[in-house]
């Protein structure tokens, strides 16, 4: 098969991460996009034996957003795949104790950088007749967590998002679909632990445990098993699956 050029945001840590070398290494041209310079560079790196294009960016900026997409096409001289990892956890607190600043932030980050990416990258996919767009968002988005509303809504806005975008974009031969992952163990979730145990008053590991008992599984979920799928949505295997949000959540509803 011949290979694909993928952007893949929030490319510098966590599940996106694990995603830009899962594309990697299946042999694709991959676009690591984040805001963290020496992060990619790392992981630049780490790959160096790899097709990678590592490119620092604001995405909640319209210009950083289609500088983007222009170098990625100039370097690659293609765009088939865009995955939408970008985001931020917010703060832990209540609505009352949440700042305007704090909301406008994670609407930017967790959602705002979507719209962009796909308003500056669907015209290339539509010229080719071929896409696939993956859009990351959380379990938290339809059961919800509490003092997380912010990133709880931002993260059902893009299940909403990818609804439409799929109607519209059928036509041209670009899927549209989301994933919505569960407790994904590592640096991030360890923050989301530790924030609500001091929101409410309760220890780190009782967080986790409940957390844990929430799955049928009893664990938390790996980066990998996420990664897998997005490879898969954005393969021609998953060409009749569209406007979907798919859980990888060890089972949590």
């Amino acid at each position: 098969m011949e290979p694909k050029t993928v952007i893949v945001t929030g490319a510098t840590r966590g599940i996106g991460r694990v995603i830009a070398l899962a594309f990697a290494r299946k042999g694709d041209n991959v676009v690591a996009t984040g805001r963290d310079g020496s992060r990619l560079q790392s992981l630049r790196e780490e790959l160096k034996d790899f097709s990678v294009l590592p490119i620092v960016a604001d995405l909640s900026q319209p210009k950083d957003v289609q500088n983007l997409i222009d170098v990625s096409r100039q370097h690659f001289g293609s765009l088939d795949v865009l995955v939408n990892n970008a985001g931020i956890a917010g703060p832990t607190r209540s609505i009352q104790d949440t700042a305007e600043d704090d909301w406008s932030e994670l609407l930017d980050s967790n959602l705002t950088s979507a719209f962009l990416c796909c308003k500056f990258a669907v015209p290339h996919m539509q010229a080719n007749g071929w896409g696939r767009i993956i859009n990351v968002s959380s379990i938290s988005a339809k059961r919800g967590l509490p003092f997380r509303a912010g990133y709880c809504a931002t993260k059902a806005g893009l299940i909403g998002f990818t609804r439409s975008l799929a109607a519209e974009l059928g036509t041209y031969g670009i899927t549209v679909n989301t994933i919505c992952p569960g407790f994904v163990d590592g640096d991030r979730m360890e923050m989301v632990i530790n924030g609500q145990g001091h929101a409410r008053g309760i220890s780190h590991d009782a967080v986790r445990q409940e957390m844990e008992a929430a799955s049928p599984l009893k664990r938390f979920v790996r980066a990998e098993e996420v990664a897998e799928l997005v490879l898969f949505l954005a393969s021609d295997y998953a060409s009749a699956i569209t406007g979907e949000d798919i859980n990888v959540s060890a089972g949590v509803r």
